[in-house]
């Protein structure tokens, strides 16, 4: 009997130490499991927090300067010195008529025994009625017509040729458009005082709808001040 009990106990014991070696294996097993779940859990929630924060570091291109025309509708960058906000007053005659612009002094010359400043023009306004303008089939011959008439109102005083370097159709702002780019040559500017001897220049009329006058943008860069800022200027207009 007593032979009997102390197998009972010997089994028993064995049940109990192979439960306690269960249990601690489940335990063991359990604990990295959760430090795996919680790692996860602060790595999925860090991740897109930081590329925010990387994407909110990113900053946003400066906006360019403007002059804005509301006159004409039309807008244009704005150059950095010695570009200067305006369009010359004495610009203004019965055919012209320039309602915003900018503009550098690129030098001196001499005209009728006087000095005079001779300038890098950038100019706009609407369309005057002396030009004849009934719809979007008129832009070439109208802008021609400009380029003909400003010829001796702005480059009469010095010895110049002037040449023709394209004529096209463009769009600006979804407007249908004509470009006519031309450059003044002066043969004997020296002896009136120029330092460049070429001047690039564009004139660009905008049809703006059949109950609005087309708008005019006009630009005549000397040489010496960089010619290429012309096609940056074409390049920035827009009309509203």
């Amino acid at each position: 009997m007593l032979w009997l009990l102390t197998c009972v106990t010997t089994v028993v014991l064995v049940v109990i130490a192979w439960l306690v070696k269960d249990i601690s294996k489940v335990s063991t097993v359990a604990r990295p499991a959760a430090l795996s779940a919680s790692a996860r859990t602060v790595s999925n929630g860090t991740a897109p927090g930081g590329t925010h924060r990387v994407s909110a570091r990113h900053s946003h291109s400066p906006t360019v300067p403007q002059v804005t025309d509301s006159v004409s509708g039309l807008s244009y960058q704005r150059l950095r010195s010695p570009w200067r906000q305006g369009c010359p007053s004495d610009l203004n005659t019965p055919m012209f008529n320039w309602s915003a612009g900018e503009n550098a002094v690129a030098g001196q010359v001499s005209i009728g025994g006087s000095a005079i400043d001779w300038h890098g023009l950038a100019c706009s306004g609407p369309l005057q009625q002396q030009f004849a303008y009934a719809s979007p089939a008129d832009l070439e011959p109208t802008a021609m017509s400009l380029v003909s008439a400003l010829d001796p109102a702005y480059y009469g005083g010095v010895q110049h040729s002037r040449t023709i370097e394209d004529s096209s159709a463009m769009q600006v702002s979804g407007h249908q458009a004509w470009i006519v780019k031309f450059e003044m040559t002066y043969p004997g500017g020296a002896t009136q005082g120029l330092t460049w001897s070429s001047e690039l220049g564009a004139v660009v009329v905008v049809d703006r709808g059949a109950s609005q006058a087309p708008a005019v943008f006009y630009v005549s860069v000397p040489a010496n001040l960089g010619t290429r800022d012309v096609t940056t200027l074409i390049g920035s207009l827009r009309v509203s």
